[in-house]
């Protein structure tokens, strides 16, 4: 179909949408890819967690307004110097083996010279080393100080 058969407001406004399609072609054309996409994709905005360091300060925690978890003090550590000492129960349950390579039962364990180990305590588990074993007594260290365990008599 030709133009000229139109009549004439159809024919303008069919020749003006035809003008501003062009327009916006050429346009679309001239403009860069990346400011294509940041026009069609809005910049996303960042969440700050700022924390407040002192009591006037305005910040809040984002999740919880109203909480005044973050504003709270943090609890006091108390040193607490003057406790009683931690007993430990050792005892010499026996003595085997020769002279030259002596075993002892201290608890539920067996030890040789030298060796070390946890022993089941009633307060737990204590970590002892067999420092010596003699006939009737065994030198143990725990935690650094030195203990003789003696067998009971008869035994």
């Amino acid at each position: 179909m030709l133009i000229s058969h139109l009549k004439f407001p159809f024919r303008t406004l069919l020749l003006g949408t035809a003008l501003l399609g062009l327009t916006l072609a050429v346009r679309a054309a001239q403009t860069p890819v990346a400011a294509k996409r940041a026009a069609a994709e809005p910049d996303v905005p960042k969440s700050v967690f700022h924390l407040p360091t002192s009591p006037q300060d305005p910040a809040k925690d984002p999740f919880f307004p109203q909480s005044t978890r973050l504003r709270s003090k943090p609890p006091q550590l108390i040193s607490v110097t003057n406790l009683p000492p931690v007993v430990v129960e050792l005892e010499l349950k026996g003595i085997s083996g020769t002279a030259d390579h002596r075993l002892a039962i201290i608890n539920t364990r067996t030890f040789g010279v030298g060796e070390e180990g946890e022993v089941a305590t009633s307060n737990g588990k204590a970590r002892i080393r067999v420092v010596e074993i003699k006939s009737d007594s065994v030198v143990v260290s725990l935690n650094g100080e030195q203990r003789v365990l003696k067998l009971r008599p008869g035994l």
